[in-house]
């Protein structure tokens, strides 16, 4: 439970007891004969109901019970009126004299009056959006029932036991809407009245579910919004995962003073921050707060992925509870060297690309010309669509538009002018072309040890290996220049498992082997490193000898996982239901930054094929640069 709502007691045990009541009605409708579960339903209902009636209630009944876990204010009014209103037919029962059980008045009276007493416990308020669309899905099935059943029982009013007017027609209608029997036999079709009951109480349980779901995602943040993000970024207390919140797609939530912000993005109903709060880490308790309050005001279940070690202590004040995910490799740059036997792998990868002819240039993106944007960018659109290790994709190249990948350490809009403070670090081969590069964000910069965050490093099909590591290293050395205290890599998922079993399986004396389930976790992330490439990418950081800064999950439950783990999956892989993700744009390029045809560095021959067009030769050859320094 959040420390936000520890102050009201808990919503389960209403959840629980319209759970349960609902659970009794559905094995009610399926299992015939028992005597206790008879008397059981004649409890709940105050009659005995069919089997089809039966279904659609305890449907209703368990689709409250998920509003009211949540704190729904909408769950916990249609649960009190249908309390009271079954009480209000008992107190009739009792004055007309008629057969009922009497005892079952007192139970209804304390649940309404519990109900009542506990209204503060329910604090979502209904979304106006949400309501708007529970009104268009009620009108919507309204409308249909009325002219599909409505018509399908008039066509067949001549199979009625006996002669119906209009008006006892439409009686029969409502009670098969109601799922309940008619006065009048009917031998028509057994599906029709019965297809009644099932599609009335479809839209009945879509109406509760609309009006009970989480608001919908916001909108991403405006201009002014992003611009105070901005500035927060260069805050001297960000960390290495702020820059990443400057994503087009994210929200953000401000505390109250504005020193502080945490960016995050909502899907299926989880409002997941990435990272960090960014800014003051003294109003980082209050960021949090405000967080955890928006979400708590708007039905979300709050998450978060990345957190540090500073602010998992924040979070878990907070009632938050979490685990470790993996390690975000930093580099120091006071101390980085390439020199010694364990960097050895390192100073032959660079050896490589210096023999391959391939030369750096680092390139802020405000002097990124038209034509090498464009260029970077379409490395970066292959790169996204290269497929696996075994089964790449040969037409990568012309890949005409792909998703961004990533959300907690992934910006967007590559090469495209709205990130100004990014930094470009580009390996060029000899004859001038582009053939790799890597982004990097800047943060904290107006404090005394600003930083380097690695974003991506996209290559050609063409760079030569031992690229990447050329132009970690530059970066390196670009930032020990101009006084940049860490340069952030990649982040190694399940490091700690990868390296213990790397430690038990190495020279004699090694530590004993991890236990069972740590294993099998290495297993599968082996298994699975062809499509996520976890391992191979802990095995790369590992050879730049790095510091490890431990990175978590928190969910406000542990129930919370299962739907977090769809959240983060969409968010993170660009899963088609994400809808609200950048996109990267497909080429668009003016006439004057098309270059006459040239030669693509990818075939053998250096010559464009006799049969491909010119704009097919330019989109299929990676453009050359022509600023590299003499």
């Amino acid at each position: 439970m959040l420390l936000s709502s520890r102050g009201r007691a808990p919503a389960w045990p209403f959840a629980a007891l319209f759970a349960l009541c609902g659970t009794i009605l559905l094995v009610y409708a399926k299992v015939d004969g028992v005597g206790w579960l008879d008397r059981t339903t004649l409890t709940v209902c105050g009659t005995t109901p069919t089997g089809s009636h039966a279904v659609l209630l305890g449907l209703v009944l368990l689709t409250l019970a998920h509003g009211l876990a949540r704190r729904r204010q909408v769950a916990w009014i249609l649960g009190l009126a249908l309390v009271l209103w079954s009480a209000l037919t008992e107190v009739e029962s009792l004055l007309v004299g008629s057969p009922a059980d009497p005892w079952r008045l007192i139970p209804l009276l304390l649940a309404a009056t519990a109900l009542v007493r506990s209204r503060d416990r329910f604090v979502v308020s209904p979304d106006p959006h949400r309501l708007r669309q529970a009104v268009a899905v009620t009108g919507a099935s309204g409308v249909t029932l009325l002219l599909l059943g409505g018509g399908s029982l008039f066509a067949e009013r001549g199979r009625f036991a006996a002669p119906l007017s209009t008006t006892d027609l439409g009686r029969e209608f409502f009670a098969a809407v109601a799922a309940n029997g008619g006065r009048v036999d009917f031998n028509g079709p057994s599906w029709l009245l019965h297809g009644l009951s099932l599609a009335s109480g479809l839209a009945l349980i879509a109406v509760l579910a609309t009006l009970t779901a989480a608001a919908p995602p916001p909108r991403p943040a405006d201009s002014a919004d992003r611009a105070a993000m901005r500035a927060l970024v260069s805050h001297r207390d960000a960390d290495t995962l702020a820059p990443f919140a400057l994503r087009y797609d994210k929200s953000y939530v401000f505390e109250p003073r504005g020193r502080a912000a945490i960016g995050y993005r909502v899907l299926a109903g989880m409002a997941v921050a990435a990272g960090d709060p960014i800014g003051a880490r003294s109003a980082w308790p209050a960021a949090i707060e405000a967080f955890l309050a928006e979400a708590e005001r708007r039905g979300w279940r709050p998450a978060v992925l990345g957190a540090g070690p500073r602010a998992r202590e924040l979070w878990a004040a907070q009632g938050m509870q979490g685990f470790g995910i993996g390690d975000e490799a930093v580099i120091d740059v006071a101390s980085f060297s390439t020199s010694g036997r364990a960097m050895r792998n390192v100073r032959q990868a660079v050896r490589r690309t210096e023999n391959a002819g391939i030369w750096v240039s680092v390139v802020p993106e405000p002097e990124l010309s038209p034509e090498l944007s464009v260029q970077l960018r379409r490395i970066h659109r292959a790169w996204l669509g290269r497929g696996t290790p075994r089964h790449p994709r040969p037409d990568a190249d012309m890949i005409p538009q792909g998703r961004e990948h990533g959300f907690a350490m992934n910006l967007d809009a590559m090469a495209e002018g709205r990130h100004p403070d990014s930094l470009f670090v580009i390996a060029f081969a000899a004859d001038g072309y582009a053939v790799s590069f890597q982004r990097y964000l800047l943060a904290a910069e107006t404090g005394s040890g600003p930083v380097l965050t690695l974003d991506v490093m996209p290559r050609h099909r063409i760079a030569p290996n031992g690229v990447n590591e050329r132009l970690i290293v530059a970066t390196i050395e670009y930032a020990a220049a101009r006084d940049y205290k860490t340069v952030s890599l990649n982040f190694a998922a399940f490091r700690t498992i990868l390296e213990a079993h790397r430690l038990a399986t190495g020279a004699p004396g090694a530590p004993p082997r991890p236990g069972f389930w740590p294993r099998m976790t290495r297993r599968a992330v082996h298994l699975l490193d062809p499509l996520i490439q976890v391992e191979s990418l802990y095995h790369f950081n590992a050879k730049f000898r790095p510091g490890w800064l431990p990175r978590s999950v928190l969910v406000a439950s542990w129930l919370d996982l299962p739907l977090f783990g769809v959240a983060a999956l969409g968010l993170e892989f660009g899963l088609p239901y994400d809808r609200r993700r950048s996109r990267i744009a497909g080429p668009q390029l003016d006439a004057t930054l098309r270059p006459q045809a040239e030669t693509d560095p990818g075939s053998a021959s250096g010559t464009v094929s006799s049969g491909a067009t010119t704009d097919q030769a330019n989109w299929s050859a990676v453009q050359r640069h022509s600023s590299r320094p003499s």
